[in-house]
């Protein structure tokens, strides 16, 4: 397949060329926020739609919590992972996903362990991520302060952020 593609782009002229980017550009609508990214002074409007459609996974408006938030705000990381350009904003991204889950679980008086545990493991997701990428230091205030606040809130008293937390900054 990348074969034929490039012996595709290799067979166009610049003019072509030109006209068959604009035709991807105009169809694909993740190609369009890839390029927002890549051609934009600040990636700061990408990453505010993304949090914003990770927060309606959980807050759908109505009383009780979407029932598939935790697989839809995970489809959304998904997504932005594709057009994201910086790391660090997928980083953020992640850990706005624990901090929604955190209100969620306020919010919504959720006494279920499986949520628990899956912002336990988006936590540590996060912070695996930002190890990878050398941004463990820039996100460690965030991280104590996710930290904190699920320390405040968690309503099964199993499970903490802080031996996740502990693994990852050696303190």
């Amino acid at each position: 397949m990348k074969r034929d593609f490039l012996k595709l782009l290799k067979a166009l002229d610049e003019e072509e060329l030109r006209e068959e980017l604009l035709a991807l550009y105009e169809r694909f609508p993740v190609l369009r926020e890839y390029y927002k990214l890549e051609l934009g002074t600040s990636t700061k409007d990408v990453l505010e739609k993304y949090k914003k459609d990770v927060r309606k996974a959980f807050f759908t408006g109505r009383r009780r919590m979407g029932k598939r938030g935790r697989s839809n705000s995970s489809k959304i990381i998904k997504a932005f992972a594709e057009v994201s350009i910086h790391n660090k904003d997928l980083v953020l991204l992640h850990l706005y996903r624990v901090e929604v889950m955190i209100e969620a679980i306020v919010y919504y008086r959720v006494d279920a362990e499986q949520f628990h545990d899956s912002a336990v493991k988006s936590f540590a997701k996060a912070l695996s991520l930002a190890q990878k990428q050398v941004l463990l230091e820039d996100i460690r205030p965030e991280a104590e302060r996710l930290m904190a606040l699920f320390h405040e809130c968690k309503r099964c008293g199993w499970f903490t952020l802080s031996e996740v937390f502990r693994e990852f900054y050696q303190t």
